[in-house]
């Protein structure tokens, strides 16, 4: 399927609707992260819908859209959820995206035959069978559509391994055995460069350039020595001069999109933000004006013929168990291996923080209620106590009601009566939300009052009580949106 030429885009979260208004000439396309902007409705069918007024405002701004899917990764062994797929459809009929793509990633795992979410986007095994676990994923999820589709070479923290393809002879392979278009996001693979993985430029080189149509930028930071693909503000020159040698090579190049998480846009200022899409709407112009004749992919150095290969299922089980520090069956060779390496750390920490993230986001009171009375520490003990009893959903809704519940179980929470009835308040808003129906909730002290001082991070005081009755509708509870990948 043809894609036409797009240009120059952004991705798009709520909040970054200024910064769209301040560069109508420089942004050309717009993409989304769907999920991003979807809830489930606890209503007997566990439906999931999208945020009209996000739709709504995508749709004002009569520019091509593309979709870039997060939560639902294809490199994985493991069957896809294809619950979502009608909401998918219904948002894809509303958007007319140009272009679907998705992470060459796996994020579930199997624990006591149930399917186990990681909130986090792994990499696949690279040997011959992780290829081919890969196109059967990709083959099976793009079957489910009419337009281009797309996987996104990904972020890899782990050293490599004497067993595996090398990086992007492994992706070029994938492409042409499942026939698909490369997404090179330049910032990630300059992050595995970073930390001790293949240089951009080779695995540039062993691409078959023709199949990339899309490219990603972003900018990152060093964490415990590890440079992170953090998506926190503007490209630096290193990845901008990569970016121009790699698009001057590319003959078939659609579109170049910048990604920055939401949390970062109110730290970076407008003028920054114009300056990164100047430089690539200059760039852009240049594309393709190196590739005189067809580009011949490079081989891999290295035959990943060894002594000891692991199995997809091994590799996914054992990593994933790691990454989300939980026991292993067995000490292999490959665990031992894993364990060793100093990846699977920073892994674990971006993988507390998240979902740290998670339960911040659908109970923002109680959590701050906590930070405040327990400092910080022992909030975030508090924390890995309760993910090692319960198990991520893919909602942040989901989680905030299981710790919620967890809480009230909690006799050190039970003797603190403000705290129980903040939880109570807050479970009731996320109740009247996805159920889609009004409740009511008795408390002692007027919420309001509550929210300004946790709002002025203080504890509040309340020397006297009154009953007061809450009614919580659900257009006055705040969307809650699907967190299902979390980029560093």
């Amino acid at each position: 399927m043809k894609i036409p030429e797009l240009g120059v885009g952004i991705i798009y979260f709520s909040g970054f609707e200024e910064t769209i208004a301040a560069n109508p000439e420089l942004i050309q396309v717009i993409e989304i992260e769907p999920q991003t902007f979807w809830y489930r409705l606890h209503n007997g069918l566990a439906a999931y819908a999208y945020d009209e007024a996000a739709v709504n405002y995508l749709s004002s701004l009569n520019k091509p859209i593309t979709f870039h899917g997060v939560g639902y990764p294809v490199a994985g062994s493991l069957p896809a959820d294809t619950m979502h797929l009608q909401c998918l459809y219904k948002m894809m009929e509303r958007l007319q995206p140009v272009t679907l793509s998705e992470h060459l990633s796996f994020n579930n795992l199997s624990i006591n035959n149930e399917l186990y979410n990681t909130n986090f986007l792994l990499s696949p095994l690279q040997t011959d069978e992780g290829i081919n676990t890969a196109v059967a994923g990709i083959t099976n999820y793009k079957k489910n559509f009419d337009i281009p589709f797309l996987f996104e070479t990904g972020v890899n923290y782990l050293a490599p391994l004497p067993f595996e393809i090398e990086d992007g002879a492994f992706v070029n392979k994938i492409a042409e055995k499942a026939d698909c278009n490369i997404l090179l996001d330049i910032h990630n693979v300059l992050v595995n460069e970073k930390n001790g993985r293949q240089k951009v430029t080779d695995y540039f080189n062993q691409l078959s350039h023709e199949r990339i149509t899309q490219i990603h930028l972003a900018g990152g930071f060093y964490f415990n020595g590890y440079y992170l693909d953090a998506h926190s503000g503007p490209s630096n020159d290193e990845v901008i001069e990569l970016f121009e040698m790699i698009v001057r090579r590319l003959p078939n190049l659609k579109a170049i999109t910048f990604e920055m998480l939401p949390e970062y846009i109110t730290m970076v200022p407008q003028k920054d933000i114009t300056l990164q899409l100047e430089k690539m709407n200059r760039i852009w112009d240049k594309r393709g004006t190196n590739c005189k004749r067809r580009h011949q992919p490079v081989n891999s150095n290295n035959s990943a013929a060894t002594s000891y290969t692991p199995s997809v299922s091994e590799w996914e089980n054992t990593l994933g168990l790691l990454a989300i520090k939980r026991p292993l069956k067995s000490k292999t060779v490959l665990a031992e291996t894993l364990i060793k390496d100093k990846g699977i750390t920073i892994i674990q920490d971006l993988i507390e923080k998240f979902k740290g993230s998670l339960l911040v986001s659908s109970l923002k009171l109680t959590c701050r209620y906590l930070m405040l009375t327990l400092g910080m520490e022992n909030f975030n003990t508090l924390l890995r106590t309760f993910w090692q009893e319960a198990s991520p959903k893919l909602f942040a809704s989901d989680n905030g009601t299981d710790f919620a519940n967890y809480l009230l179980q909690q006799k050190s929470i039970l003797t603190d009566r403000i705290l129980v009835e903040l939880i109570q308040y807050e479970l009731a808003s996320l109740k009247s939300f996805t159920e889609n129906t009004t409740v009511t909730v008795e408390m002692s002290y007027n919420p309001l009052n509550m929210i300004e001082a946790l709002k002025q991070r203080k504890i509040p005081a309340f020397r006297s009580t009154k009953d007061y009755l809450i009614e919580i509708t659900p257009d006055e509870t705040i969307v809650d949106q699907i967190k299902t990948v979390f980029h560093s």
